[in-house]
């Protein structure tokens, strides 16, 4: 049998359907992966055989990966829409920005996405354009009335993309539209907790015309392992003001003559940005890498 090589898009109970020449094969793991600590994941690009005889394949070779996420576990990985609503649930500022240290730590390039635009307030987009200044890509939709769903499948051409956020803000929905022919039951929100009922319970990729888009489950977890430097640089829009601090290594929360606190207090900075900065400060000073929405 000759080696083909193909693309994970699912994994389930060690079962790996790989797309090669646009047909899927179910395949297994070789065992050698285990002896070497070391797993196939979805978004893994792999060298596999397939006997059409017994149809029945195997991953021989995973071929070196780009970046990888451990929570949600998958690779290869272009683009991360974040996706949060503007009402039920509400807008997660701290989540968000928690989320793009996570992605960007990666080497994804994130982007936001705002569902259900349409009730978007002031107080909101004024949040909303300290990410655009600071050189994210911002991207409100109202998957219900198809406001610009058009420019969200522009920018996920050609690219293996990724959806990341709470439950219930519009990432089934999302990819409803985008895929009419692939539905995925719509996640409903818990009015009780504040948080959407968990639908997606696997990493599956879609293929949706030249992109492959992958709905990640539901979480309550996030883990961060980061040096506090490195996460001040994360903060793209802390970089236009950090030249002016008086110590390279200013963490920009005690350090006297900081550029990055003076940019806050003259409005600059949204102060929203910098206070959910000096909680993920904290939590990796503590080394506290768990978060869970309360």
């Amino acid at each position: 049998m000759s080696m083909e090589k193909g693309f994970i898009i699912k994994l389930v109970a060690g079962d790996y359907s790989v797309i090669c020449n646009h047909q899927i094969f179910l395949c297994k793991a070789r065992g050698l992966f285990r002896n070497q600590n070391q797993s196939p994941m979805v978004g893994d690009e792999v060298l596999f055989t397939y006997d059409k005889t017994t149809n029945h394949g195997v991953i021989h070779q995973i071929l070196p990966r780009k970046n990888q996420l451990l929570r949600p576990p998958v690779a290869n990985i272009d683009i991360a829409l974040i996706v949060m609503s503007t009402i039920e649930p509400s807008f997660d500022a701290y989540l968000v920005d928690k989320l793009i240290v996570q992605i960007e730590m990666a080497n994804i390039t994130p982007i936001l996405c705002i569902s259900k635009c349409e009730h978007m307030n002031q107080e909101l987009q004024n949040l909303i354009a300290n990410y655009q200044q600071a050189g994210y890509q911002v991207i409100p939709f109202s998957a219900h009335k198809q406001i610009h769903i058009d420019k969200i499948k522009e920018v996920i051409q050609d690219q293996k993309v990724v959806l990341c956020g709470q439950s219930a803000v519009g990432k089934s929905s999302l990819i409803n539209v985008l895929a009419q022919e692939q539905k995925k039951e719509i996640g409903n929100f818990s009015a009780k907790l504040g948080r959407g009922k968990h639908q997606t319970r696997e990493v599956e990729f879609l293929q949706i015309e030249n992109a492959f888009i992958a709905d990640t489950p539901g979480f309550s977890r996030l883990e961060l392992n980061i040096e506090p430097a490195s996460l001040a640089r994360i903060f793209k829009d802390f970089d236009l003001y950090a030249k002016d601090c008086k110590y390279n290594t200013c963490l920009h929360k005690d350090e006297p003559q900081c550029g990055v606190k003076k940019a806050v207090q003259e409005g600059k900075i949204h102060p929203q940005r910098y206070k959910n900065y000096l909680q993920l400060l904290q939590e990796v000073k503590e080394g506290k890498k768990v978060w869970r929405k309360k």
